[in-house]
């Protein structure tokens, strides 16, 4: 019983951490939001299949495997590039979007825009 008591003692809970949690918790919810419907979620289980593998050799005691999975992780990283290369590129084009970058994006006038079309229009005429 002694032990149960030990584990419900922690430190109070300021607004830092209330702060944090919520931070993480959204950039969470955000990543599985951009995920939903496409390859990664495969990739995701598989990682977390990867990732149990990895902690189950270390708890077993399994060298080799454990050796194994810890000098495949950094191909791994790379494959993945490579494979998801087009959904990196559409996550980070929705992060552009967000409307917390659009604060500094340069905003240009109508008049701005139909001026560079009159031009682009009289250099294709030419």
């Amino acid at each position: 019983m002694n032990w149960f008591t030990s584990l419900l003692r922690r430190p109070p809970i300021g607004w830092w951490d209330f702060l944090d949690i919520l931070v993480v918790s959204i950039l969470i919810y955000e990543v599985l939001k951009l995920i939903r419907g496409t390859r990664a979620v495969q990739m995701a289980l598989g990682g977390g299949l990867l990732v149990a593998l990895f902690y189950g050799s270390r708890w077993g005691h399994l060298e080799t495997a454990n050796w194994l999975i810890r000098n495949l992780v950094g191909y791994i990283v790379f494959a993945v590039i490579v494979l998801f290369q087009s959904d990196i590129r559409r996550a980070l084009a929705h992060f552009g979007r967000a409307p917390f970058f659009r604060y500094f994006a340069k905003t240009e006038s109508a008049e701005d825009t139909i001026e560079e079309l009159v031009v682009a229009a009289s250099m294709l005429a030419a």
